[in-house]
Parts: C-alpha cells; structure tokens; sequence
C-alpha cells in the first residue's frame, strides 16, 4: 500500500531470524518450487513488521523475496471502505477483500509466471490502481494481512496471537482511524472472525512474539 510505513527494529530482526530458523526444518529455499508464506493477525499484531523482517532476514541469506499486503486488495479504497462500515457493520468482514485475487496472485508467483499484476492501493489518494511485478527475480512471497488464511495456496502459516486489547498502545502509534468507540467494534468483529485461525497455523507467535508450534 502507498502511504504505508514500516519500522523495523532490531527486536523485530530477532524474531525472524529465529522463524527463518524453524522455517528451515519444513522447507527448502534458493530451489524451487517457489515458496508462499502467510502472516496473519488482528490490527496492530506485528503483521507488517513481521512480514517484512522476514523478508530483511532472507535477503540476508541471499534469497529474494516479495511481500505482499492484503490492504492492496480491499474491493473499496480505504477511506471509501470506512465510510461503507459506518453505514452498517454488517458490511465489516471477509467480503469486505477479494482474497480470489489474492488467490490468484499466490498461484501464479508459484507457478513461476514471469508477470504478476496486482491492485496497489494509494491511502492519500483513497483509490485503487494497479502494479505488475517481475515475479522471476523472486523465491518467496510473504503475504501479510487479517484474513489472508481464507485464501489457498500458502506453503507455510504464521499466526500471531494478539488481539486488539493486547495490541492498544500499537494501534495508536500507527492506525489511521481515529480513535473511537465505532473502531473498537470492526476490531471486535474481525476478532470473532479470525480468532480461530490460529488453528490453521504451522506456527503461532505468542504475545511477547515468543514462537509456538501448534503441533506439540
């Protein structure tokens, strides 16, 4: 998303060194097939500055990787989208994103299309264009977003478990809605909707980002 910024602190850096770690155990990088990895997470979680950790850490190690934001495939622009909450709740959820897009995108990167196009989402400018990308120079796709576990295709799927009332203090340096009581419902509604995702995560972050494999 245009607009966006993400800061990357050196505890963040940690963090991914020790998933790139555990990665390590399940999959193959630098030889195909291409790789697709899932970051999701309530507002504020560490989604983005998880996602892109992830991507510094492999650059590292000389792999190249694309993170993609689920917030590029929102059917309406930002400011658009708000406004259609504030009409009904009911207009608060899944639907809310074309995640057969982002389906799509997942499935070409892995079948080695030479040329993604993608939506590309200008928050300033509230509208949606589009962008294509060189998606050959890539190994990995990282995509990060609330309720990308919806859409198929990933090799591997990070949860962080925060919620929205863990996730205050995060919230408030860096969301762009102000704070209001109507905000704190959408953020209970998406946490009754993903809640249970973590049940389909190869490995989950706990609060204080510590890992944890669900399957132990």
């Amino acid at each position: 998303m245009i607009g966006d910024i993400i800061e990357l602190k050196e505890k963040h850096l940690a963090i991914a060194k020790e998933i790139i770690a555990i990665l390590k155990q399940r999959l193959t990088f630098q030889t195909p097939p291409k790789i697709a990895i899932g970051v999701a997470g309530e507002s504020g979680s560490g989604k983005s500055v998880t996602a892109f950790s992830l991507q510094k850490v492999l650059e590292q190690e000389h792999v190249k990787s694309i993170v993609m934001q689920m917030d590029d495939y929102f059917k309406l622009p930002p400011k658009t989208n708000h406004e259609n909450r504030l009409k009904s709740l009911d207009n608060v959820g899944v639907h809310e994103v074309d995640l057969e897009k982002l389906a799509q995108n997942i499935k070409a990167f892995k079948n080695g299309d030479s040329e993604i196009e993608k939506p590309l989402v200008n928050y300033n400018e509230n509208s949606i264009g589009t962008e294509k990308i060189d998606a050959s120079e890539y190994d990995v796709v990282i995509v990060e977003g609330t309720y990308i576990f919806e859409a198929e295709g990933f090799d591997y799927k990070i949860f962080i478990d925060r919620n929205y009332r863990d996730t205050y203090e995060n919230r408030m340096e860096r969301n762009r809605d102000e704070k209001s009581d109507f905000v704190e419902e959408v953020l209970e509604i998406e946490h009754r909707i993903i809640r249970n995702f973590k049940n389909n995560a190869d490995l989950i972050l706990g609060k204080n980002y510590e890992p944890i494999n669900p399957n132990v």
